[in-house]
């Protein structure tokens, strides 16, 4: 338990408080970091964090901390992959029954009853495409809605939570330097 409070501090909370981005950067990296983070994107999660880095930057003309996004990224990683996507899919599931949308049902028994059927087609086209069918309508749009679910909240509220604790932290950090806030933000605050 111990390692893997280190892991979260050293991976998680370090990249934050070690910045010296201004506050409203760090905070929108962290905010769009977690909302990457939480969308069934795992091994391309980075690239979208960068890609949204470079449009904000280069074609809206807003900046955030792209250290930090990345870094919120791994939310998701080898070890919480599973129990994340297994409630996004879950979530979407029940989010589809709350609003009578048509879809598979969440049970082994009918994922594989629709996994043979799929598989014992005789045209290897057809097997492709239904199968990639499957992935990305019957599991990749629960998977998808069920992740927005989080995705979306748990992003902008840590916007203002980040915002609230790096601000009383860097105003700690000042007081602990004797000197304002204003000024520990002049001599080390630096935009990206």
């Amino acid at each position: 338990m111990k390692k893997l409070k280190t892991l979260f501090y050293e991976h998680l909370i370090q990249p934050i408080i070690n910045s010296v981005a201004p506050v409203s950067q760090v905070s929108w990296g962290v905010a769009i970091g977690l909302f990457v983070g939480l969308t069934p994107t795992m091994g391309i999660q980075m690239y979208i964090a960068a890609l949204i880095w470079a449009i904000c930057r280069y074609i809206l003309r807003f900046r955030f901390n792209l250290p930090v996004s990345v870094a919120m990224v791994w939310i998701s990683n080898p070890l919480t992959v599973v129990p994340l996507y297994y409630l996004f899919l879950v979530t979407g599931y029940l989010f589809f029954e709350l609003f009578n949308w048509p879809h598979m049902p969440l049970s082994f028994e009918a994922f594989r009853e629709r996994f043979n059927e799929i598989s014992s087609s005789e045209s290897s086209w057809e097997v492709i495409v239904e199968g990639t069918r499957f992935l990305l309508y019957d599991l990749g749009l629960p998977m998808l809605t069920g992740s927005m679910l989080f995705a979306i909240p748990i992003g902008i509220g840590s916007y203002f939570v980040t915002v609230h604790f790096l601000t009383r932290y860097r105003k700690y950090k000042a007081k602990q330097e004797n000197i304002s806030y204003e000024e520990w933000r002049l001599r080390y605050e630096t935009p990206n």
